[in-house]
């Protein structure tokens, strides 16, 4: 597994000890309202949420992060969660989906309140983008959007994603992103602390 260093950020794998992390954060109203249409999560919910969190790491060795904004060179404040999941684990409903294809890797933002309009997403999204194209070797990555999520859009725009069409599905219409190596903006200073060295990267 790996950590992710920015100037400002911390990107660390999720473990057990989360729980009350990402409860909160899923119970941030502004996220309930953002991603969660409005319902707030039970704690069973969070825990749900953690473990498969967790064990797309072990499934797959890359996953969602968890984002602390630094405090005198430490790791202290925790802002949400950002990171790759392959298709289907979250979002089902793309159509054009193929669980054996790699590439099939799609990007996943949730912050709180308090840490929006920072640039903290930005950032750890520009970390993760770059993180995928430099260790995993991916030909893309894909962002999928609410239409009335504009702060989002925005985000992935700074990122370097555009938008290549729309996705129909349960859940009702998203607009559909993809980044590859040639249109990513590089993070900052970034820095990998890599503690694996399994070959096989991919989604299963």
């Amino acid at each position: 597994m790996h950590i992710l260093e920015t100037p400002r950020l911390i990107l660390r794998p999720p473990s057990q000890s989360d729980q009350l992390l990402l409860h909160g954060l899923h119970s941030d109203p502004f996220v309930v309202n953002a991603i969660r249409d409005g319902l707030y999560p039970t704690i069973e919910q969070s825990k749900a949420a953690l473990v498969q969190f967790i064990n797309h790491w072990q499934h797959n060795r890359f996953g969602l992060w968890m984002v602390f904004v630094k405090d005198e060179g430490q790791a202290r404040k925790f802002a949400g969660y950002c990171g790759l999941m392959c298709i289907g684990t979250y979002l089902s409903e793309d159509p054009n989906y193929v669980s054996a294809d790699p590439n099939n890797v799609e990007i996943i933002t949730c912050l709180h309140l308090a840490a929006s309009g920072k640039g903290i997403g930005v950032e750890a999204g520009r970390a993760v983008v770059q993180f995928a194209f430099d260790y995993l070797k991916v030909e893309k990555v894909i962002g999928f959007i609410r239409q009335k999520n504009t702060r989002s859009l925005i985000k992935n725009l700074k990122i370097g994603l555009f938008y290549v069409g729309d996705t129909i599905g349960e859940k009702g219409t998203r607009r559909r992103f993809e980044v590859s190596p040639m249109t990513a903006v590089k993070a900052d200073g970034l820095l990998v602390y890599d503690y694996n060295d399994q070959d096989g990267i991919g989604c299963h």
